[in-house]
């Protein structure tokens, strides 16, 4: 019975699989010239987002020369932060970033800046190698030269890599069809246990 329970609950859950916000199609020269707060601004789609999980670039996968990387997004129009997280060495490697799991719902409509703190780390120095999904519009970059994470564009020529984020889609509410079947499912398993009686 509990292994029947285990196998619905665990099919359900895989089911949410996360999306990333950009995905690396190339990766240019990583390097530095010192801390800079590297944001990207962007705005939600039509639905709301879950995002899960807060992402820093580490160069080679072998974790960060500070220790940790700040990576927080903002409200672009309001300045108020939405999530924040220090991306540790020890956090989660997918790809060419480390993740921190946070829980944050940014809205359908709304404009964010996701800002990531470079610091000692180095960062991917060539624009435009990446992708960004289809939920959100890409509008613009900024950043500036600080060790603390700023909503700024001294700068505008491009976007560094430095952040990225997880999300688990337009909503955390399971679809209809999805409940049915963990259901329908549960509700065989209590049969099957109650003819063992």
């Amino acid at each position: 019975m509990k292994k029947i329970i285990c196998l619905f609950i665990c099919l359900f859950m895989g089911s949410a699989n996360a999306s990333l916000m950009r995905t690396v199609t190339q990766e240019i020269g990583p390097g530095t010239n010192g801390s800079w707060s590297f944001g990207t601004v962007f705005t939600v789609g039509a639905n709301d987002m879950n995002v899960t999980s807060l992402g820093a670039y580490d160069n080679l996968g072998d974790g960060f020369v500070s220790g940790s990387i700040q990576v927080a997004i903002i409200d672009e129009l309001l300045g108020t932060t939405i999530v924040a997280a220090n991306v540790q060495s020890t956090d989660t490697l997918l790809g060419l970033y480390r993740y921190s799991s946070v829980n944050a719902t940014l809205l359908a409509g709304n404009q964010y800046r996701m800002i990531a703190v470079s610091d000692q780390d180095l960062y991917i120095q060539g624009n435009g190698n990446w992708n960004y999904t289809s939920d959100v519009v890409f509008n613009s970059w900024g950043y500036c030269a600080t060790t603390a994470v700023t909503q700024c564009d001294s700068h505008q020529e491009g976007d560094y890599g430095m952040g990225n984020f997880q999300y688990g889609g337009s909503s955390s509410v399971p679809e209809p069809g999805l409940l049915a079947l963990l259901g329908l499912g549960l509700g065989l398993a209590g049969i099957g246990f109650a003819r063992k009686k």
